[in-house]
């Protein structure tokens, strides 16, 4: 089955232990129950983010950027491709745990809560600033037919980390601050996803 291949710009910096522990904090309060190392992680593809459109010049007139306002309209298609994207890899999480064991598919179960509750963060966020709900599609991210399941986890494992790269990147080029932040998260929660399925891959045969 075939792959999208890697956007050759994208690099994956190093995992920041500081930012681990913040994400483990938010979405894994029991922190007994999964020990996950942390190195630098491998790479392949996930859809690429629309490019954040840059400012308006000084002279054009602007809207305010205010928190989730209208101001922030430019970012909407950002929006759209990361729900799309995450839809994507909630259909592929719920196929790879109908045909995994009783450990892996709670570790995957688990992440496809997660990536629900990010995907109504960035419903809520596109419907404030454009009075318009946006359904995503239903693309899978991840082939969850022939190809065995450490090998789907593996693909898995690095469109995660790719999704981090990009919702970093896209946050750096955002001027509403409330924006901003939430992509920051989604790239944190993505690096911290990947973890839990590498901490999952060491643990099979």
């Amino acid at each position: 089955m075939e792959t999208s291949q890697l956007d050759p710009k994208l690099s994956l910096q190093p995992f920041d232990p500081e930012v681990f522990q913040r994400v483990w904090n938010r979405v894994m309060p029991d922190q007994d129950r999964s020990p996950i190392a942390m190195d630098a992680p491998a790479q392949p593809a996930v859809p690429a983010l629309s490019p954040v459109p840059e400012q308006p010049p000084e002279t054009a007139p602007q809207v305010p950027l205010t928190c989730l306002g209208e101001g922030s309209r430019p970012y909407t298609q950002a929006i759209r491709d990361m729900m799309d994207q995450t839809r994507g890899f909630l259909r592929s999480l719920q196929a790879l745990s109908r045909r995994s064991g009783s450990r892996a598919a709670r570790v995957l179960s688990g992440i496809a809560g997660d990536l629900r509750r990010e995907e109504r963060r960035l419903s809520t966020a596109h419907f404030l600033i454009t009075g318009e709900r946006y359904s995503p599609s239903q693309t899978g991210a991840v082939p969850s037919g022939p190809l065995p399941l450490a090998l789907a986890l593996r693909t898995l494992f690095q469109q995660l980390h790719q999704r981090a790269v990009q919702a970093r990147a896209a946050a750096q080029g955002m001027g509403d601050p409330c924006l901003q932040q939430l992509f920051q998260d989604l790239g944190e929660d993505a690096e911290f996803y990947a973890q839990r399925l590498r901490a999952l891959l060491e643990g099979m045969p």
